[in-house]
């Protein structure tokens, strides 16, 4: 082993795992948002390598984008890899990241309307039935259109900082840990709506 690789040699081999994505998605119904560190590990830094805050925009470089199901292949896996360098001794490390969709359920009453609050207003008021009726009837197409127009995927990073350039591995590795993460997320699903329906039953 040559000099300058023992000087610079990282015996970790993962420096950091982050997770990448936004914390509250769609909350404007924006198409993109700035992407933000959701999840880091280990909390703290490394003595000899901080964890650079501006490696969130390496991830997602056109930002956290959030679409529907037309409009974005909801599932699919993209993978890149990226390089970070020190301007001072050239020491480089490199990310590698895997982007996917993941969804996320929003209700249509969050999305700001001026017309749903005046039609809510009607429909409180005493007004005559034939008033309430159009009103509703407005009020039931107004929420179709803003169903539609929710877009309830949003982009999603993992992604692996090490020294060491393993790239195919710690793909298969971040795939790996993306179905596990799917899998808890489908079992706490199942768990909150059988906790539902058992409420209701009661």
């Amino acid at each position: 082993m040559c000099e300058q690789t023992k000087r610079y040699f990282s015996p970790r081999l993962l420096d950091y795992v982050i997770i990448v994505g936004c914390r509250h998605p769609n909350k404007y119904n924006h198409i993109t948002q700035t992407p933000e560190l959701l999840r880091r590990y280990p909390l703290e830094d490394h003595k000899d390598f901080s964890l650079p805050p501006d490696v969130i925009f390496f991830c997602q470089p056109e930002g956290c984008i959030n679409a529907g199901h037309q409009r974005t292949a909801f599932g699919q896996l993209t993978s890149f890899v990226f390089t970070l360098t020190e301007k001072d001794s050239n020491r480089q490390r490199f990310g590698i990241c895997v982007n996917f969709y993941r969804h996320f359920s929003r209700r249509a009453c969050s999305i700001h309307n001026p017309n749903q609050e005046k039609f809510d207003r009607i429909n409180s008021s005493d007004d005559l039935t034939s008033t309430n009726e159009q009103t509703e009837e407005t009020d039931n197409n107004n929420k179709h259109k803003s169903k539609r127009r929710l877009r309830n995927n949003t982009l999603t990073s993992i992604c692996i900082i090490s020294h060491h350039p393993f790239f195919t591995r710690f793909r298969e590795c971040l795939v790996t840990l993306k179905t596990i993460i799917d899998a808890c997320n489908e079992r706490s699903c199942a768990k909150c709506t059988g906790a539902l329906k058992g409420s209701r039953l009661e």
